[in-house]
């Protein structure tokens, strides 16, 4: 996608167009692929389709959630793997990859709808070829072309939330045919859906800017070179707390025993903001108002590079990509979510991430394909983050006054990751193709962190103090995974495949703990995944239909729960440990059909069963370790299912498009402990467009819709024994898009 605009062809044709992935790093038909993936191209072009979380609406088995408090953050999971939890020190299971840099964290990853070719969506372990971090899948973004000649793409957006988004790509041609550069820039601002009744504003609303370059270079047909540069800035508000608190909680020892009154009766106990007057039950807060003291405010720099060179040499062809990331965070976030002063806290994040990949493919044989290549990736980051109000709110209980004490803390480390791959392709017959696959990672990760906080006065002029007796963990982690597979051509329309893949994801040491008298460090997990497929097509190149039915094993699985610290003051601790295993079963339904010239339908549904087949851990912080395997996993609802339907015909001097995406979630949970808190109800979501392009194409007006049918629902987040707050997701939303191509 260049840019904002959508050209529709003047000619429709009544055949699917050829659909070219890069699943397995070449150049491929996603109907020779055997993979499950899901290309997403011509939906991008839907003023509908704002950001990455919106795709999930065309690819089955697919939840994505925009995590707040995070600068563009998400929690993303495919089949039912994910991991929800952000902190720095603990790795995503879905990676999420622009242009060949792997995007190491989960700030960052909720990608623009802009200048985007289009992006792919690989199901199942991709470790082979794509490396760490991608044992639930990955996200695969290809960002739009250098076209070598000179052209401009613009649009403006604006709805009914105060959106103004400005958008433009240009193209330049600098040595005709030979060297080319794309310019371009954007900003995307809204006021936000929420109202803050004691700040009296609106609040929530996003301030992104970002602006770079591209340049390609082809000076021979046999070498070309890519060099690409993002500067982007991200100062929206990460989102908008509501009050959860609750009242009435009851303490216990770190034994589970309640804490009984000179009754003999159990002590019952508010949450902080509770105690001040601020609980759920009394607060009107609700989808479009909140009354938090403050924003989650957010001051956010980036810095993206990417090079990509290419060497025919003519029986292989060589590639290289390097790529490097620096990240600059300030993020605060208020979670009490209400008007009380009990817990806000202000992250400080800076992130330098670099990469070198080498491979080369085969290009000799018409009987054995394959490729080969090493990998090597390297992360240093820092993290510190105050704590502000609880300990004022805490003390104050017993008449002590800490007015403006804030508790700092921080973490660090340096990950170096290396790795070699190899894929290859034996096409024994016509029919019948074998196919293997290796991948040996090493991981080391040096890791120090503060062993509690320390107390600072920041409105006395007091600097952040140096970390409290800082805690020392180094660790190293190897694994090599392997894949087997087999495809079998029916006939010349119609494929079978089956692969066994296993995944990995490396251990390391979670650094928002904050107390290191408590071990931090976890173990590697695996996953084992089975999966058989078809790819058809049908009804003489006008319907492709593929079905996928998958088992995936998931071994030692990285589990977030809290644990108690002390009762008095009360303080609790998150951990990760290896807590449980975890098995899934399911099916995927996949649907492209090009009913006739003027309209196309995509259409999938995804069936997902997982079930913990061992859960041992203490979820509640009351030091007992339970059987937790009946409790559902988090973000995986049973049934997902999506219908789009894209419609264009000539109308006077111009051609009138009509997009309508309708899309189902099932039930699902997000608490670990399957807390009513945490629990989503299934959700029919409707989306559309309508747009009138003419000249030539060249200028269009859309007026569209978001989530229709005003399907609201609010997510929860638990600070143990203290806060409870919750978010909730943007309703029907209403606007215009101009844009133009020239």
């Amino acid at each position: 996608m260049s840019g904002g605009p959508t050209v529709f062809a003047s000619e429709p044709s009544a055949v699917l167009e050829e659909v070219v992935v890069t699943a397995r790093k070449r150049n491929e038909s996603i109907q020779d692929v055997p993979v499950s993936v899901t290309s997403i191209a011509k939906e991008l072009k839907s003023s509908s389709v704002r950001r990455l979380e919106d795709i999930q609406n065309f690819a089955p088995n697919v939840f994505i959630r925009r995590s707040p408090g995070v600068a563009s953050g998400a929690s993303i999971s495919i089949r039912g793997v994910g991991t929800l939890d952000t902190d720095k020190s603990l790795d995503p299971a879905i990676g999420v990859m622009m242009d060949g840099m792997f995007l190491g964290t989960a700030s960052g990853v909720l990608l623009q709808n802009f200048d985007i070719e289009r992006i792919e969506v690989l199901r199942g372990p991709q470790g082979i070829l794509f490396g760490k971090n991608t044992t639930g899948g990955m996200i695969n973004v290809i960002r739009g072309r250098v076209t070598m000649e000179t052209g401009a793409d613009i649009s403006v957006t604006m709805d009914g939330n105060g959106r103004e988004d400005v958008k433009a790509v240009v193209n330049l041609p600098i040595i005709a045919d030979e060297l080319g550069v794309k310019l371009f820039g954007a900003q995307i601002k809204s006021d936000g859906f929420v109202y803050n009744t004691t700040l009296k504003e609106d609040v929530g609303g996003d301030d992104i800017k970002t602006y770079g370059f591209t340049t390609l270079w082809e000076p021979s047909d046999v070498f070309n070179l890519k060099l690409h540069y993002e500067k982007f800035f991200d100062d929206s508000d990460q989102g908008a707390y509501v009050n959860l608190n609750q009242q009435g909680l009851r303490e216990s020892y770190p034994n589970g025993d309640y804490i009984l009154n000179d009754a003999g009766m159990p002590i019952q106990r508010d949450e902080l903001a509770c105690r001040q007057g601020f609980c759920a039950y009394n607060s009107l807060d609700g989808p479009d108002r909140n009354s938090a003291d403050g924003r989650n405010f957010s001051d956010n720099e980036y810095d993206t590079f990417i090079v990509t060179a290419n060497v025919d040499l003519g029986d292989y062809l060589l590639t290289y990509i390097g790529t490097s990331r620096d990240m600059d965070e300030d993020n605060n976030q208020h979670f009490d979510g209400s008007a009380a002063k009990t817990l806000s806290m202000e992250f400080y994040n800076l992130w330098h991430q670099k990469s070198h990949e080498l491979r080369i493919t085969s290009q000799f044989s018409d009987k054995v394909d394959f490729i080969a290549g090493i990998y090597k990736w390297d992360v240093d980051y820092e993290q510190r983050w105050d704590v502000r109000d609880l300990f004022p709110a805490i003390f104050a209980e017993f008449g002590i006054d800490m007015t403006g004490a804030v508790s700092s803390n921080g973490q660090a480390q340096t990950t170096d990751s290396s790795a070699a791959f190899f894929s290859g392709d034996w096409h024994v017959t016509e029919q019948l193709t074998l196919s293997a696959g290796l991948r040996w990672t090493e991981e080391e990760k040096i890791f120090i962190g503060g062993n509690g906080g320390v107390t600072y006065y920041p409105e006395n002029g007091d600097s952040i103090p140096v970390l409290k007796d800082p805690v020392n963990y180094r660790d190293k982690w190897s694994n090599t995974s392997p894949m087997v597979g087999a495809r079998f051509q029916v006939n010349e329309d119609v494929m079978l495949f089956g692969t066994y893949t296993e995944g990995f994801k490396s251990g390391g040491f979670f650094g928002r703990q904050a107390n290191f008298d408590l071990d931090s460090s976890y173990q590697p997990e695996y996953i084992e995944s089975f999966e058989l497929g078809l790819k058809s097509t049908l009804m003489d190149g006008r319907m492709r239909f593929n079905p996928t039915v998958f088992l995936a094993k998931y071994k030692d699985k990285q589990e977030s729960i809290l644990v108690p610290v002390s009762i008095i003051p009360p303080n609790v601790a998150t951990v990760v440990r290896n807590a449980s295993n975890l098995d899934m079963f399911g099916v995927e339904l996949e649907m492209l059909y090009q009913v006739n010239e003027a309209l196309f339908v995509r259409a999938t549904y995804g069936y997902l069963n997982a079930e913990y087949d061992n859960y041992l851990a203490d979820l509640t912080g009351d030091q007992i370790i339970t059987d937790n395997s009946g409790l559902t996993p988090r973000n995986a609802p049973k049934n997902t299912w999506g219908l789009t339907a894209n419609h264009t015909i000539s109308v006077g001097n111009g051609d009138l498009n009509s997009i309508v995406s309708l899309r189902y979630r099932d039930e699902a949970e997000t608490i670990a402990d399957n807390n009513a808190l945490g629990h989503l109800g299934s959700i029919t979501e409707l989306s559309a467009n309508v747009s009138y392009a003419w000249s030539d194409n060249r200028y269009r007006v859309t007026a569209f819709g978001r989530n229709i049918t005003d399907q609201r629902e609010r997510k929860a987040g638990i600070i143990g024994g203290f806060t409870t707050r919750g978010w909730w997701n943007e309703g029907a939303t209403y606007g215009v898009e101009l844009s133009a191509s020239f």
